[in-house]
């Protein structure tokens, strides 16, 4: 206590070892994000292969089926038809900007829907809605809706989406909606290029944790060694 007391800079201990606190906060919070993009990329890797689903099996809520990121392909897709498609705004694929293509689907025999992230269309194909007609074989991956936070929100009778938010959805359309929607993998569409998943699960957080905890460790000494305790 004697020693705190007859501190040289006392406002550079003090501010810096909040600062210190601040750093190694944010060195836990990238390793935190590090384990969990590892967790997923690690779930995507061990359901290479589409396990066969109906879209009835989708709303049954099969914890061994309905999980995030398991790999499904909806058997009965054939029955399938288009009730409305919307963009989700400001998507970057591969440095160019464009926009994800989410599509509402009906099933013609039960009557109920699926929501499909089809893939990335450039800015220029907004208009041009022709890619649509190709045949989907609808393989892909099980995913949660978006929740509602800070930022603009949905607007109604849009064709424009700032979220897949599946409790806007569900009153824009009237209708109800399964736990998951599917981001296609495979045949997303002519004119649509299908959405690498692990793209985003690929930052080097681990690298910036430790960036951060060398900053923390730097200024621990400079604090030290101003005030001459070390």
């Amino acid at each position: 206590m004697e020693k705190l007391s007859n501190l040289e800079h006392k406002f550079l201990f003090y501010f810096g070892f909040l600062v210190v606190i601040i750093f190694i906060s944010l060195s836990y919070w990238q390793f935190n994000s590090y384990l969990q993009d590892k967790d997923i990329i690690q779930k995507i890797v061990n359901t290479e292969n589409p396990a066969p689903v109906t879209l009835s099996d989708l709303y049954a809520n099969n914890q061994e089926i309905s999980f995030e990121y398991n790999n499904v392909e909806i058997i009965d897709g054939d029955e399938l038809e288009i009730v409305k498609s919307w963009y989700l705004r400001s998507r970057v694929h591969n440095g160019v900007n464009g926009y994800h293509l989410v599509t509402l689907y009906r099933h013609n025999i039960t009557k109920r829907n699926i929501l499909v992230k089809n893939g990335w269309v450039p800015l220029d194909k907004n208009i041009d809605r022709t890619f649509l007609s190709e045949k989907t074989i609808f393989i892909g991956r099980l995913i949660k809706y978006d929740r509602q936070t800070f930022g603009q929100d949905d607007i109604p009778n849009s064709e424009y989406l700032f979220r897949v938010d599946k409790e806007f959805i569900e009153n824009e359309t009237q209708t109800n909606l399964p736990n998951f929607y599917v981001t296609l993998t495979k045949s997303c569409g002519s004119g649509v290029e299908c959405i690498n998943l692990t793209d985003p699960y690929d930052a080097p957080h681990l690298s910036y944790s430790f960036q951060w905890l060398f900053f923390a460790l730097c200024l621990i000494i400079v604090i030290l060694r101003k005030n001459k305790i070390i």
